[in-house]
């Protein structure tokens, strides 16, 4: 018993306009595929560009990545500097956001992961959250950088007692 021997053209026309349709689902599927990848990675040398080339940006993270003590009690009195840091630091936490929900791919992630590893492994970086994070849970509201602490913690560049603890006690800036 074959099935095709019943068939006349109007059936071997549906079958091939079937198939076709088939295939080119699958190239627009591919096509889709390659596009979404390619915004994300464009998206994500933009934010590259401007955390490396723009002057600002880059004379703040150079700050934070040698480790200067610049988290001081004073921090909070200078307002343009408290804007750049949480200007690189919002970028940062961007990032680390978009690779949590996984629009940012691990490979995609790995182009600026070391920034973010010094990031957070800056003393002064860590006391700033760490400010952030207490005064933040007191007040009920999400912490401004959460999506970096989640990172730093997850990876254990940051101690996890930063969460539960008076790690950063001593340092303890802000009104909480």
């Amino acid at each position: 018993m074959n099935v095709f021997n019943n068939w006349g053209p109007d059936n071997c026309l549906t079958l091939l306009s079937i198939i076709l349709m088939a295939i080119g689902g699958i190239f627009a599927l591919i096509q889709w595929n390659s596009s979404e990848k390619f915004k994300r990675v464009k998206y994500l040398d933009e934010i590259i560009t401007k955390l490396r080339f723009d002057s600002e940006m880059a004379e703040t993270l150079y700050t934070i990545d040698y480790n200067y003590n610049w988290y001081t009690r004073n921090f909070h009195d200078d307002h343009d500097f408290e804007y750049k840091i949480d200007k690189v630091l919002s970028y940062i936490d961007f990032i680390c956001y978009l690779y949590s929900m996984g629009n940012i791919k691990y490979n995609e992630f790995k182009i600026i992961e070391y920034r973010i590893k010094r990031i957070c492994t800056s003393p002064s970086t860590q006391k700033y959250l760490w400010n952030l994070y207490h005064f933040s849970k007191k007040t009920g509201a999400e912490c401004s950088f959460a999506h970096i602490i989640k990172y730093g913690i997850k990876n254990k560049i940051i101690e996890k007692e930063f969460i539960d603890n008076d790690l950063y006690g001593d340092c303890k800036y802000l009104n909480f």
